[in-house]
């Protein structure tokens, strides 16, 4: 890769290094194939040209979208396949097409189309734009899963909510999932000990939809039902992403809540036992006090009433100390 390629994503969450899709997928040819490129979280989309994220950017020289990094990756000796025999390459991307007719409907629709799961998805991306783009730019996400949905899915989001038909997407969807988790069974990767474009894709849709926290996502307990992918997604997340993993939510911070939607489960119950204990915490505290300041006046009240008995030890108010008492 030439000198000085650097490539701007939006910052991750839940422990992933991107909430995007696209620039999930393009992370993971950059560090499958361990190309020499500097990540760059803090974007600007309208930066690119395109109003999108992912880009590549080598001096004035800008490559955006999935499609033309990875042609200029597979340029420079890069290629993501290039390990795999030549009819497994072939297998990989017919796979890639199957999965993307299964999940990309779904994907979209949770994420941009559900109006309930959208307001997550805005803020997540509000956050990662900067002021005033920020208050227009997640509505383009929308926009896009309008026409997706309308092909894919076969029914219009504006549409009233029971004519959503998303039984039928979430149903193909599950199915999908069944297939992956037969087709991996023990192995690292889909095609044995060599990683692959499939590997990347379904990483990127598997480890979104399985790790992000929305009020309605009905796959993500299908996925945990699957241990096979649920340690796929987790061992690339740890080994292959350990630096650029994120998480928004610091779990040591006191202004950190259980109730706030971006948590993940772990960090919930985390956050729930953490506040018990302060709580008793803070009781034992109040109780500790007023022993030592009952004590206190115990011993004021029997110094008083001994001042006659010269054989004992008198103790006047400002003799008591603290470390005495502990």
């Amino acid at each position: 890769m030439r000198l000085g390629a650097v490539l701007y994503v939006y910052k991750g969450e839940w422990g992933l290094p991107s909430i995007d899709f696209e620039c999930l997928r393009v992370l993971c040819l950059i560090k499958f194939t361990r190309c020499p490129v500097v990540i760059e979280t803090n974007s600007n989309p309208l930066r690119s040209g395109a109003g999108k994220l992912p880009y590549l950017q080598i001096g004035d020289e800008k490559f955006v979208g999935y499609r033309q990094i990875k042609k200029l990756l597979d340029k420079e000796g890069y290629a993501i396949n290039h390990e795999l025999r030549q009819k497994d390459r072939h297998l990989s991307e017919c796979f890639a097409n199957w999965v993307f007719t299964k999940l990309h409907v779904y994907h979209n629709y949770y994420l941009y189309g559900e109006p309930n799961n959208f307001d997550i998805t805005r803020a997540l991306y509000a956050k990662r734009t900067p002021f005033p783009f920020n208050f227009y730019y997640p509505s383009t996400y929308q926009k896009d899963a309008h026409d997706v949905i309308s092909v894919m899915g076969g029914f219009d989001i504006d549409d009233k909510l029971e004519n959503h038909n998303v039984e039928y997407i979430t149903n193909e969807a599950k199915k999908c999932i069944n297939v992956l988790s037969k087709r991996l069974g023990r192995n690292l990767w889909f095609f044995g000990d060599k990683y692959s474009e499939f590997d990347a894709i379904v990483f990127s849709y598997l480890a979104i939809l399985f790790k992000i926290t929305l009020p309605t996502n009905p796959i993500q307990n299908h996925i945990k039902g699957c241990p096979n992918l649920v340690n796929f997604i987790n061992r690339i997340s740890r080994d292959i992403f350990k630096k650029e993993a994120f998480n928004s939510i610091n779990t040591s911070k006191d202004n950190a809540s259980p109730n706030d939607p971006m948590l993940t489960a772990t960090e919930r119950k985390f956050l729930e036992s953490e506040k018990k204990t302060k709580i008793l915490a803070g009781i034992g505290a109040v109780v500790a006090m007023s022993s030592f300041a009952a004590l206190k006046i115990f011993y004021k009240k029997f110094s008083s009433s001994n001042d006659h008995y010269d054989g004992g030890i008198h103790y006047d108010d400002d003799d008591i100390d603290e470390d005495d008492m502990d």
